[in-house]
């Protein structure tokens, strides 16, 4: 579970630290701090979220990285042309268990 990132976005500007565990968390706010559930639900609601921004980030470096796959003269073109169809369509059907088609 990443408690960093999943308090960094519920206290923007709240100042803590914290290892790895709930109680490893050292608070500086001045706002009371969050108890474990309270951030064990929020990361809970938003890991999928998380996910699918990561799997469209990956989703582009692999379509900007063979962009030039596409080109008229390229060999094997058509299958490039089908794989990179399948990552234009991939968060349409996506979930987090989905696997990134594989290159020609």
């Amino acid at each position: 579970m990443d408690y960093r990132r999943a308090i960094g976005e519920m206290y923007p500007t709240a100042r803590f630290l914290i290892e790895e565990t709930y109680d490893s968390l050292v608070w500086w706010d001045v706002q009371p701090k969050p108890t474990d559930a309270e951030i064990i639900a929020y990361y809970e609601k938003s890991k999928t979220e998380w996910a699918f921004i990561q799997m469209k980030y990956h989703r582009n470096s692999l379509l900007v990285g063979c962009d030039f796959c596409a080109l008229p003269d390229y060999p094997d073109r058509d299958k490039w042309v089908v794989y990179r169809q399948l990552l234009r369509d991939l968060p349409v059907n996506w979930t987090i268990d989905t696997p990134f088609p594989t290159p020609p």
